[in-house]
């Protein structure tokens, strides 16, 4: 005789054994503190014996919501992302939440195809990282959405760091070190982020009675690959810098590589500064930079997703600077 149990085991069969109803065992595992210990203890033990795994699928049907949580990335290869995402996972496991992670790889198609899915399972929330399209998220849509590093002027909540403190302070302990030539690389202004920081640069510098220069911009990407590019186009101009602000972290690794394979030694021919704080310690030298509280922007988007407020909330994120070994004191001209 065969001694398998039941393919298809469900409430029906659970509540047969027990000898209780189907309405005292959905209660047992969706509220138990509203049965008695011994009514639990016999739910259980019958639960524990066939191995039974509630039907999440049906449960989302009649809550209308899943616990599960979306984030949206466009680039999975940034550092800053990867440990988000390692930081929102944790949270989201221990408060019994699934993160689905939806890596678009700036494809608007990927991304739509995403979004049906998430609507499909019902997905408690969203979380929208900077790079993907905005435009396909309407109000109205029954997943909350949540956005990191968007200005406060959306109808979704935002979560963000203090780009504009973060640049600020770069500048002022550039200033500190008496450079007067500070250039900075960054990226395209689609991005709010790009815009914010390139913004208190100018604004810092004119803080500190700097002129501000054209040709010490360079605009990219947020990649090791700008801070290639950056360098070269600094170092052919007749008036160079003597330091640089990256609007990233991955801008100042591949700027200080290539500053390198050119010898040019950093920080005694010159000065770099980054922005993230997720690798510069393990990078030589360990790069002067900005950290971003990583831990608190994703408990703050966490908590805008699963709060049960209807209305959306701005948050900004505190960040303080790293001191490492990429920068150098020089004689005033």
């Amino acid at each position: 005789m065969s001694t398998n149990k039941k393919k298809y085991f469900g409430i029906r069969d659970i509540a047969k054994i027990a000898g209780v109803s189907t309405a005292t065992v959905s209660r047992v595992i969706n509220s138990p503190d509203s049965t008695s210990e011994s009514i639990r203890k016999k739910v259980m033990a019958v639960i524990e014996e066939y191995n039974y795994v509630p039907n999440q699928m049906a449960k989302n049907l009649f809550s209308m919501t899943s616990n599960s949580i979306a984030i949206f990335v466009y680039d999975m290869e940034n550092p800053f992302f990867t440990s988000l995402v390692k930081k929102l996972n944790n949270i989201a496991f221990k408060n019994k939440y699934t993160l689905l992670i939806c890596d678009t790889e700036n494809n608007i198609d990927k991304e739509q195809e995403y979004l049906n899915y998430c609507k499909s399972i019902r997905t408690s929330g969203i979380i929208l990282t900077e790079g993907v399209n905005y435009d396909l998220y309407s109000s109205d849509s029954q997943q909350t959405i949540a956005c990191l590093d968007r200005s406060a002027d959306t109808r979704f909540s935002t979560v963000r760091s203090d780009n504009v403190k973060g640049m600020k302070l770069l500048i002022d302990y550039l200033y500190n070190l008496n450079h007067r030539k500070i250039a900075f690389a960054g990226a395209m202004d689609e991005f709010q982020t790009a815009t914010e920081r390139k913004n208190s640069y100018i604004k810092s510098l004119k803080s500190h009675n700097i002129d501000v220069d054209e040709e010490y911009i360079f605009t990219g990407h947020f990649n090791y690959e700008t801070g290639v590019k950056a360098l070269n186009y600094f170092w052919s101009l007749n008036q160079k810098p003597t330091a640089i602000v990256c609007a990233n972290d991955q801008i100042a690794k591949g700027l200080i590589m290539e500053a390198y394979k050119l010898n040019i030694s950093v920080p005694n021919d010159l000065s770099v500064v980054g922005f993230d704080g997720i690798v510069s310690s393990y990078f030589y030298p360990r790069i002067t930079t900005i950290e971003q509280n990583i831990k608190k922007l994703a408990k703050a988007l966490f908590k805008a997703i699963t709060s049960k407020s209807t209305a959306p909330v701005h948050e900004i994120i505190d960040v303080s600077i790293v001191i490492g070994e990429s920068c150098k004191k020089i004689e005033l001209e």
